[in-house]
């Protein structure tokens, strides 16, 4: 089998003079093609770049920096390497920029014309020259992870590319990358300065920004004439933002994560055309030992490019049998995408174009359509009722476009899935409205599937699944899709799915990766859905057939009797695409074009062609899918403490096998635990919630990682920079793009309010719509402007709230607080003061400042030492008399934290009327955890009584506790002793010269003095001016010092000091890793929070399952 071929083009840093030059010297088309562009740029700058590039006195050790000459040099060589290899019958699939590369990239595949983009390109470097200063990029041979960890990193530069996992860049000032250098020279980790003039992908060329966006505003980009892969989005672009191109060049490259996007599908072939070939180096590192990827460069230092070439030429000079685009044939088929192609900004323009019909959509849907697609404020696009009106709506209006644009219709069309519906409206069979209507209706009853799953199973053909199938005794799986040659999707019960993947894995399954779906769809187990769709069409008046429709069922043309049959039996049915296609194949000549957003199937339909014969019938005679007849037997019994639903088929053979040990089909299911309505509003999978860890301990990385699991994380902000909660929400941004949920703590700091009000601006600021507020006595006016600037009136009259607030509690009076709409004092000082306005003070009076609620017990950290089985009710009561009171539409959900680490804790929990879970120090104890090893080899030894209530040092002198690990470590004692001391005398004079002495040389490793003077330097002018006015008050804040320094100790893991760990830690961990022990996840270095966070829910299901059964006796 051929693999496709990805042009791959490099940016600032790879330049070098005479690049390129034994080119130029001996191959005519890279001549004449350097000739052409070297004219263009000549005509907009009055300089020859040739004659920069090729200068006979310029060797290629000098350094070749100043942007006016290299951005086009780059540019000019590597368009010109692809017209040789274009000419040799060498055509790339994809094209792969990075940075200034993508430039390149997007010449080759047709976006603009070369023209535009070398006027374009040229303009950029222009502004940076007169707008921006100059600056220096840094190659880091290192994990990137350095970046974070190291202060002087993070906050002296900027991140500008990740390449592969010990290969980063740094962007930044002259004088700050030199310390850095130096920093790692001392360090022996290897860095390089790059060849550059300014810090591309930082905040320095940010003066340049206004007059490009300017200047690109009234650019026109077409559709790529190939894959174009955007390094910045780590996937395939079928339209580029209007301001894409000052982007590519401001916002880190993620190379590293586009490559392993790429390989997850297929391999490939890679050729570098850059000037350095450090990509195809790159790539290199990328790619695991079982792909067959392979990558060369051509392009070198060294003086091989001659040769590189020949052998490319050699290897692949018109091997390449992947169309690039389809050309027009004698006839012309559309295809229509199904779920799973959906994205936050589909649709663009569309729905003003077609603004008829979008009112129509939003009168049948209840909602804005156009909202949805563009903006998706709710985080609804991932959720099956949702996704596919969207999908149809965007599908539909598409078509329409594309008719009215070209004044035909297609020859065929077809479907995949949900895509059916588009192309039975495209083939005249409905008109728009009814057509929503029906996938409106099949979304509801598709999302209402739960305990089923998929998985994706690639590198195995459909025989091939189905004999593993058989042979396995995995007779409760069905094939729901079968995609192309080698990619079958299969559905069945969650448990079967998961019990079914070492088995695949072990059978050669290339990869087998279970979809994030809540039900087993196009498989037996919607025979419910199936049913009640049935009911719906039973009136449907429908059209007749136009245009031809393949059916997804049977793989050949629809007939006018059998439509309502066949949209019934797609529901249960498999999707036969590789035969669809392979039918379309066997007609002759046809171009195969998909219509609505992404391009999923046109890379499935190239694998089809590329792979798969056609299929050709000798007879017309149309071969039918007899589906198997099922009865579902619903019965609740104890049977070997199993408990289990049926699907029986009606000859008698029970279809689902027992297996000894393992619940079959739970009443309760790891997703059915919780609020339902919780986990749509937040569009999440579990009912799961990570709380936030002070300093950043619960990172980027696990809020990340947590939200790809379909559960919420917040970050901990406590104890951080305004400038780092900055750089983590826009990482957290930019890895979340499918809609996934994310929060932010917001953490009540009564000594610095300035802090807290500044935080919420930085959340508005970036569109951060989950909170987690901790440590509220009381409603302040940081908290009401957030929730406020959160409402407005929707459409209907509906009150809509974007902002949401998760409160953190563990005392009625405060929970009361949340309950009740914002305090009127704050409301009206804040509209008097123009904060907000009269329409959002209007509605904070009609809703509660919390959406939810945390019942927090005893737990790591600060605590109340709260009883959560006295809590629980008494809050869930609270809750239930203030919504009747003050009359509010929505429930407000009520979550349990504090002491959550086994899945007995967790039944518990909702036992007691959880709606939601939250986990704590379970977290702090796993790879993603933003602490030492240190601290994580101390955690993964504690048990239940290895912690101890210490002052909290934030509220040191009101005697608050937190809670911390005390087994190996002094910090408690020690803590408690300072308290001790603060509370029995009023100066550090009158405390005895024993303990003075005791203080300063061992718990403090420096005198009194030396610390104060630390602390003046730190804190503002007026709390040094009360220290000197008021001795016990300078007692707390030298006293509170070594409560920051045993934070600092404990995060940055130092060995020296290990005894004065601060680690705040709950009993909840020692519960957890002795209920994991003897297991993998014994050692933290095999825990991560998205598999804890699924374990637990799916054994706690699997407890309660168990627990029934025991009452019934």
């Amino acid at each position: 089998m051929a693999k496709p071929i990805v042009f791959m083009f490099s940016g600032q840093g790879s330049q070098y003079f005479q690049m390129g030059k034994d080119l130029f010297d001996q191959n005519q088309v890279f001549r004449k093609w350097m000739i052409k562009l070297n004219d263009i740029a000549k005509t907009i700058i009055g300089e020859s770049i040739i004659d920069q590039l090729y200068d006979e006195k310029k060797c290629r050790d000098e350094k070749f920096e100043k942007t006016l000459y290299t951005h086009p040099s780059i540019f000019m060589v590597e368009y010109a390497l692809a017209q040789v290899l274009l000419e040799n019958g060498i055509r790339p699939n994809y094209v792969l920029g990075a940075s200034l590369g993508e430039f390149t990239g997007a010449a080759v595949a047709g976006i603009m014309s070369v023209e535009e983009l070398l006027e374009i390109l040229i303009k950029q470097a222009v502004l940076f020259e007169n707008y921006c200063e100059r600056g220096s990029m840094l190659a880091v041979l290192h994990n990137s992870n350095l970046y974070y960890d190291v202060p002087l990193l993070f906050k002296n530069s900027e991140l500008a590319s990740i390449n592969y996992n010990s290969h980063f860049v740094i962007s930044g000032k002259n004088e700050h990358l030199i310390d850095i250098k130096e920093f790692l020279k001392e360090r022996g980790i290897v860095s390089e300065k790059l060849s550059v003039s300014h810090a591309f992908h930082s905040s320095l060329i940010e003066p340049a920004k206004s007059y490009y966006w300017e200047f690109l505003k009234n650019k026109l980009y077409g559709k790529p004439k190939v894959h174009f892969i955007s390094c910045l989005y780590n996937k395939s672009l079928v339209k580029l933002p209007n301001n894409y191109f000052w982007d590519v060049v401001r916002e880190p490259i993620q190379f590293e994560k586009t490559i392993n996007e790429l390989e997850k599908t297929q391999s490939y072939i890679y050729l570098d055309l850059g000037a350095s070939g450090t990509l195809a180096s790159f790539v290199k590192r990328n790619i695991s030992k079982n792909s067959y990827s392979e990558s060369y460069p051509i392009i070198t230092p060294y003086k091989q490019d001659v040769k590189n070439l020949e052998r490319v030429k050699d290897l692949f000079s018109n091997k390449n049998l992947f169309p690039t685009r389809k050309e027009e044939g004698k006839m012309t088929t559309y295809v229509f995408p199904g779920q799973g192609s959906q994205y936050k900004g589909m649709g663009g323009t569309l729905f003003d174009e077609f603004a008829e019909l979008t009112a129509k959509s939003d009168e049948i849907l209840g909602y804005s359509i156009k909202e949805l697609c563009l903006n998706d404020p709710y985080q609804q696009l991932g959720q099956t009722q949702f996704t596919q009106p969207a999908l149809y709506v965007v599908s539909a209006l598409s078509y329409l476009k594309k008719i009215k644009g070209i004044g035909k219709k297609p020859d065929y069309v077809a479907g995949h899935s949900l895509g059916e519906y588009n192309a039975l409206f495209a083939a005249g069979v409905f008109d728009f409205e009814t057509g929503l209507k029906l996938v409106k209706k099949r979304g509801e009853l598709m999302s209402q599937a739960t305990g089923g799953g998929m998985a994706a199973v690639l590198g195995l053909t459909k025989d091939q699944v189905n004999r593993i199938l058989t042979k396995n005794d995995l007779s409760g799986i069905d094939v729901a899709n079968h995609n192309s040659p080698s990619q079958i999707v299969i559905s069945g019960l969650k448990a079967d799915i998961e019990f079914a993947q070492p088995i695949f894995e072990a059978k050669g399954a290339m990869l087998y990766m279970p979809l994030n779906v809540s039900g087993a769809f196009h498989s037996r187990y919607m025979m419910d859905a199936k049913g009640e769709f049935s009911d719906f069409l039973e009136e449907l008046e429908l059209g007749d057939i136009e245009i031809p429709i393949i059916s997804n069922v049977y793989a050949r043309p629809y007939k006018q009797n059998e439509i309502k049959r066949n949209l019934i039996l797609q529901i249960t049915s498999q999707v036969n695409w590789n035969d669809s296609i392979r039918y379309l194949m066997g007609l002759g000549e046809t171009s195969i074009e998909e219509i609505g957003p992404g391009n999923v199937l046109e890379k499935l339909v190239n694998n089809i062609q590329q792979v798969a014969e056609p299929l050709v019938y000798e007879s017309e005679k149309e071969k039918r899918v007899e589906e198997p007849q099922y009865q579902t037997i619903k019965t609740i019994k104890k049977d070997d403490e199993q408990l289990i639903t049926k699907n029986v088929l009606t000859d008698g053979r029970e279809d689902i096998k027992h297996r000894e040990g393992k619940m079959i089909f739970p009443i309760v299911t790891a997703l059915s635990l919780g609020n339902k309505q919780f986990k749509e509003d937040y569009n999440l999978k579990y009912a799961y919630v990570t709380g936030a860890m002070y300093r950043g301990v619960a990172s980027e990385k696990m809020i990340v990682n947590i939200g790809k699991a379909g559960m919420l994380g917040f970050y901990g902000t406590g104890g951080m920079s305004l400038e780092r909660i900055e750089k983590a929400i826009l990482y957290i941004q930019k890895q979340l793009v499918n809609g996934e949920s994310y929060g932010m703590n917001l953490l009540h700091n009564p000594g610095n309010p300035s802090l807290e009000e500044n935080t919420v601006n930085l959340f508005l600021k970036h569109g951060v719509t989950n909170v987690e507020a901790s440590a509220y006595m009381s409603i302040n006016p940081a908290l009401v402007r957030y929730r406020a600037k959160g409402l407005r009136w929707g459409a209907n009259g509906v009150k809509i709230i974007t902002n949401r607030i998760i409160a953190k509690i563990s005392r009625p009076e405060v929970a009361e607080a949340f309950l009740k709409p914002a305090p009127e004092h704050i409301v009206e000082k804040l509209v008097q003061t123009n904060q907000i306005t009269q329409e959002e003070a209007d509605l904070l009076k009609e809703v509660p400042m919390a959406d939810d609620l945390t019942v927090e017990a005893d737990s790591g950290g600060h605590t109340d030492h709260g009883i959560a089985y006295a809590l629980m009710p008494a809050i869930i009561k609270l809750r239930d008399e203030m919504i009747k009171k003050y009359g509010y539409a929505k429930s407000i959900r009520i979550g349990a934290a504090g002491g959550i680490g086994t899945p007995e804790a967790a039944v518990a929990a909702f036992m007691l009327g959880a709606d939601f879970l939250v986990t704590g120090s379970i977290n702090q104890c796993t790879v993603e955890a933003e602490t030492s090893d240190t601290v994580k080899d101390l955690l993964q030894q504690a048990n239940v009584q290895d912690t101890e209530y210490a002052p909290a040092g934030d509220m040191f002198e009101i005697g608050a506790k937190v809670q911390v690990l005390k087994k190996g470590l002094f910090f408690p004692a020690r803590a408690n002793k300072l308290y001790d001391l603060y509370r029995s005398y009023n100066s550090l004079e009158e405390i005895g010269e024993k303990n003075r002495k005791m203080i300063q040389e061992k718990y403090f490793k420096r005198s009194f003095e030396e610390i104060y003077q630390d602390l003046k330097a730190y804190y503002p002018p007026q709390v040094i001016e009360k220290a000197e006015q008021n001795s016990k008050h300078k007692m707390a804040l030298i006293f509170k010092w070594y409560f920051n320094y045993s934070n600092h100790l404990a995060l940055s893991g130092n060995e020296d000091s290990k005894v004065d760990y601060q680690i705040h830690c709950g009993p909840a961990l020692g519960a957890f890793n002795q209920w994991v022990k003897g297991t993998k996840l014994e050692n933290w270095r095999n825990r991560h929070v998205n598999e804890i966070g699924e374990k637990l829910m799916e054994e706690t299901a699997e407890l309660m399952n168990q627990r029934f059964l025991s009452f019934r006796g």
